[in-house]
């Protein structure tokens, strides 16, 4: 093993590893080793892993829509180091490594020479970037790019098997994805048997060991957790919840795509406008460039491994369809290394135009992979000391707002309105939901749930985003019960630049 960990440190591969996970680990933590503050939707899972460490059962206790797999993850590695706040900034170094690796294997089986690294290097330092995010996308595209290598090379029984359960961990995540990458691969089975002419029995016999391999894997994972609440239960919250009151949200809709442009006001702000630029126009229009290749020239040049790229393609596809009805760019740049493989490969075709798309890239690889760790580096920040370790602020507005709550709560203490904070500083939420919201994406029973926590553990503090105030946008509103139950009880403690609230109870 200690040979051949020397042999990778010398080689390009382990060069280029070291680093994108340098890459990464600038992007997530302040050196020499302060973790930034975790937010966005990974915070959700965080909390609810503190939840499940406590003794609550999730559907029962809690509320989740997204199957386990998230949740037990961080579960487990908080039981062997403590809920500690570099925990998931470590994993998006890990995940961010590993997508990075399964990049150079795959693209190695399509290109040559420095080529391999470039869709990798495109993967992260325009996509992962900009998706730091720990939540159930990541792991599942892991798993998902982890089938597209497997199985890549040869589709025998062993390899369709270890594909499927592949394919279940993926699901065990997002159900979207894995169900999505489940279906670019027996697409590809079905256009493979017919342009290699395999026999019908053959087909099925390949079909079957994906299947089974999937539906084995997806039972395995799910049991435990499905014995605990009930069938109906699970199903409720993983399968109706989502294709009933899911899409209540706005971001969940086909609504958000592009609203997330930043503004240009300066020069500086070209670092997160290029990279949202650059993956829109990539995703998923190179899929139909290809198309129009293969149709165009695959009966000419036959020596292309036309049938891997097929592959590459199709999955890619596949998991751009399980973000399409939700296009929010974070959906997008998860499951965008597919079309980045693609890319390169058309870049490096013989042509003019070409040789200057190629050398675009080489460019933008360099610029923002520059420019990422030093903007991060030398942004301003402040650190507070949290019960989950030392963390690192570089927006004054929340900077502002934890050391508000910090100061006034202790460890274990109720509180509602805020996961992140609530897992940051070690509260406690006593209410089924970790957030509400102005839609129908909160429910009416889930409301009153709300209320009856405040009430029965006399929460203190309450918070309280200024978007609840606003008029709904695509569905019903349900919090007036949860608003006349905090003019009655509570009173406006605090508000913040952003415009959030912290509500505290007086009676």
């Amino acid at each position: 093993m200690r040979k051949r960990a020397s042999q990778m440190v010398k080689s390009p591969t382990g060069w280029y590893l070291l680093l994108a996970a340098a890459f990464i680990y600038s992007q997530v933590f302040l050196l020499p080793d302060i973790p930034l503050l975790a937010y966005g939707d990974q915070s959700i899972y965080l909390l609810n892993a503190t939840r499940i460490l406590d003794g609550q059962v999730m559907y029962r206790d809690f509320f989740q829509f997204t199957p386990p797999g998230t949740e037990w993850v961080y579960t487990i590695l908080f039981k062997a180091f403590g809920v500690r706040a570099w925990i998931p900034q470590a994993m998006l170094v890990l995940l961010g490594t590993g997508l990075a690796w399964l990049s150079v294997l795959i693209a190695r089986r399509l290109v040559s020479r420095a080529a391999v690294f470039l869709p990798g290097l495109l993967f992260l330092t325009l996509a992962f970037r900009s998706a730091l995010d720990a939540s159930h996308h990541w792991y599942a595209v892991c798993a998902a790019i982890s089938m597209l290598a497997v199985v890549l090379d040869a589709r025998s029984s062993a390899r369709l098997a270890a594909a499927g359960a592949l394919g279940g961990l993926a699901t065990w995540f997002t159900p979207a994805h894995g169900l999505a990458a489940m279906l670019g691969l027996a697409l590809f089975v079905v256009w493979e048997a017919r342009w290699k002419s395999h026999s019908a029995v053959q087909l099925v016999k390949s079909e079957a060991w994906l299947g089974g391999s999937f539906a084995i894997t997806v039972v395995a994972l799910n049991a435990r957790f499905i014995s605990q609440v009930g069938f109906r239960r699970f199903l409720d919250c993983t399968v109706v919840f989502a294709l009933k009151s899911y899409p209540s949200e706005w971001a969940n809709t086909w609504r958000v795509y592009m609203t997330e442009l930043p503004r240009l006001e300066s020069w500086k702000d070209l670092g997160r406008a290029g990279p949202f630029l650059l993956v829109h126009a990539v995703v998923p229009l190179v899929y139909v460039l290809f198309a129009a290749r293969y149709w165009g020239t695959s009966a000419a040049c036959s020596d292309k491994p036309w049938d891997r790229l097929m592959f590459v393609n199709l999955a890619g596809l596949a998991l751009f369809a399980s973000v399409a009805p939700a296009p929010s760019y974070l959906r997008l740049c998860a499951v965008s290394l597919p079309a980045f493989i693609i890319l390169v490969w058309l870049a490096y075709e013989p042509g003019k135009l070409e040789r200057r798309i190629r050398q675009a890239l080489w460019l933008s690889t360099i610029v923002f992979g520059l420019a990422g760790p030093i903007s991060r580096q030398v942004h301003w920040r402040a650190y507070l000391d949290l019960p989950t370790g030392r963390t690192a602020f570089l927006d004054p507005g929340l900077y502002e707002e934890f050391r508000w709550i910090a100061e006034r709560t202790r460890p274990s203490e109720p509180f509602f309105g805020d996961q992140l904070v609530c897992f940051a500083l070690g509260l406690r939420n006593p209410a089924q939901v970790d957030f509400i919201t102005a839609t129908d994406y909160t429910r009416p029973e889930q409301v009153n749930n709300v209320v009856q926590a405040l009430a029965r553990e006399r929460v203190r503090y309450v918070f309280w985003y200024r978007e609840l105030d606003l008029p709904p946008i695509l569905d019903a509103d349900h919090l007036s019960p949860l608003r006349a139950y905090l003019r009655e009880h509570y009173r406006l403690a605090a508000t913040f630049a952003d415009g959030d609230q912290a509500w505290e109870r007086y009676r």
